[in-house]
């Protein structure tokens, strides 16, 4: 490929050549624009990957100007094109290089004119606290309320101080897990923050003052709430964290902003009377605030952004029983869905080095307990998420020693031990009624040939019970004849194990989630058996046993059978 080599000295000189006055000083090309009677500098710099990418344009001297500037990138860099999905046409790169300063020209006249202040709802929230290095990680869940908040202080491994703020429903496995993702090591306090919802004003200029603020909760339902938490909770030697939530027209959560109120001049008795508080406010005024932004780690803005959509508002929880390689996949796909805000998780093993080629969760889990690592590791993508553990073998459930099975509120019961022991005790209870949720027993057959899920809707009746087992009590259902022949023994007697890789475990936990939840397994009338069919042209190929019903089958492909009928 030929090399693309352009200069800082071709930029300039397509510049001049299109009537603009350009010299190159340290590596950037500064220039001048006229914008309305008004000289405005600017510098254009010549990114990395140049001329696959825009050149990048910043205002020079920002603040001599006598006008905001809307489309700002964080750093005083203009925002002339939609980087993410315009395309540098890089062979007409001097076509675009004009360009580029004819819309910095358009842009800066609209923002002397007033003519885009509307537009400064969409991008305030690159603008709210870009040069603030305080990190706020936010575990909000309701938008809609305004409330008192949890505000945590930490250090992270470099000292620098980190906040947590969460709603006081958020449970303490989560902001655990939270901190040990973050590195945070130390906690140095705890304070009382608050939410307050912006429903009615679209936010039309920056936050600079208490003023500001005032005018821009006045007229708003959370007033009163405001004025309250300043008259109960305000101090002068605490960080007085205000969150706010502006409104987003194209999204259903809104945008999390941070800012602290300055000291403020108090009276000393106690402010009683919310009359009291507005003139206090008045009075500091012409005060700074302080802006911060904020990484929102609720659930609903997190799968917003990087998950299902918008997630299911109704609330679910899903008890997950082993979390081997199969149940570690099951609990991630489940979370990934949105329909699950809890879950709770059930193993007395931890992770081994043999486990982690397989398993969601790698080395830097090692010798966790296996539910707490699956926690840790669900956490990291949706940190909101709640996650009970349960450390103590299964089989404890059933001689009556725990009680969790039966006493804990889940809405889908997931069984993913492979042990046939736990499998019968729960299709009996399921038989006696003594568990009335939907339940999934999944298992997988030698290098994931094909994996089974029964899906369990109804009470067991008889037609059920023979489809699953055969006259001396096991489990008939398979499509390789004697699986155990394939296992394998690294060494020692407790050493054999079922082969399979973590990318087929991954395909057939998607594809059953994708069954269950989007598909509406769960919500079908009856007993059902799925079967994946997994690597079986590998399994022909080597000349496996398989029963002679399934040989043909091709990989990949699914069979679900109402088997209650």
């Amino acid at each position: 490929m030929e090399k693309i080599d352009i200069t800082l000295e071709d930029i300039s000189q397509i510049f001049q050549e299109n009537g603009y006055q350009s010299v190159i000083m340290d590596n950037k090309i500064e220039l001048s624009l006229n914008v309305r009677e008004e000289e405005v500098k600017l510098e254009v710099i010549i990114p990395e990957d140049y001329p696959f990418t825009f050149l990048q344009v910043y205002l020079k001297e920002k603040r001599s100007l006598s006008f905001e500037v809307a489309h700002m990138i964080v750093g005083n860099r203009l925002c002339l094109f939609e980087e993410a999905s315009d395309r540098h046409d890089y062979k007409n790169y001097s076509q675009i290089a004009v360009e580029t300063l004819q819309r910095a020209q358009e842009l800066l006249g609209k923002s002397k004119e007033k003519g885009n202040l509307s537009e400064y709802p969409y991008e305030f929230l690159d603008l709210w606290g870009k040069n603030q290095s305080m990190k706020i990680y936010s575990m909000l869940e309701d938008y809609n309320s305004p409330t008192l908040l949890d505000s945590h202080f930490f250090e992270n491994k470099d000292q620098d101080i980190r906040m947590v703020v969460k709603s006081p429903h958020v449970s303490l496995g989560s902001i655990v897990n939270l901190c040990d993702n973050l590195s945070l090591v130390t906690r140095k306090y705890s304070e009382v923050a608050v939410y307050l919802p912006v429903e009615e004003i679209r936010l039309l200029k920056p936050i600079e003052t208490i003023k500001d603020l005032y005018y821009l909760l006045k007229d708003e339902s959370c007033f009163p709430f405001f004025l309250n938490y300043l008259r109960t909770h305000y101090s002068s030697s605490k960080f007085n964290l205000i969150i706010l939530g502006i409104k987003n027209e194209e999204l259903p959560v809104k945008s999390l902003v941070a800012l602290t109120i300055p000291s403020m001049v108090f009276p000393k008795e106690k402010v009683k009377k919310e009359k009291s508080m507005r003139g206090i406010i008045k009075f500091n005024k012409g005060k700074r605030v302080r802006r911060l932004s904020v990484e929102d780690f609720s659930h609903v803005r997190v799968l917003t952004r990087g998950g299902a959509g918008v997630p299911n508002r109704d609330v679910k929880t899903a008890y997950v029983v082993g979390c081997g390689s199969l149940g570690s996949f099951l609990s991630k796909s489940l979370s990934d869905t949105g329909d699950f805000s809890k879950l709770i998780l059930q193993d007395n093993q931890s992770l081994k080095s043999e486990n982690i080629g397989r398993h969601l969760c790698g080395v830097d889990f090692m010798g966790y307990p296996k539910t707490l690592a699956v926690a840790s590791r669900i956490n990291s993508n949706y940190p909101a998420i709640q996650i009970d553990t349960h450390t103590h073998s299964f089989y404890r459930e059933f001689l009556g020693k725990e009680g969790n099975l039966i006493k804990e509120e889940y809405d889908l019961l997931v069984i993913a031990t492979g042990d046939e022991n736990i499998e019968e005790q729960i299709i009996q209870l399921l038989e006696s009624g003594k568990i009335k949720k939907p339940t999934v027993v999944a298992w997988v057959e030698p290098f994931l040939v094909a994996g089974h899920a029964l899906i369990l809707n109804n009470r067991i009746d008889e037609k059920t019970k023979d489809y699953i087992f055969d006259s001396t009590g096991n489990i008939k259902i398979g499509i390789t004849r004697d699986p155990a022949q394939y296992s394998r023994a690294e060494a020692g007697c407790q050493s054999r194990f079922m082969p399979y890789s973590g990318f087929d475990m991954q395909l057939f936990t998607q594809n059953l989630v994708d069954y269950l939840v989007n598909r509406k397994g769960l919500e079908k009338i009856g007993n059902y058996h799925y079967c994946w069919i997994g690597k079986m042209k590998e399994a022909r190929k080597n000349e496996m046993d398989i029963l002679p019903k399934w040989r043909h089958q091709d990989d990949q492909s699914v069979f679900i059978r109402r088997i209650d009928e």
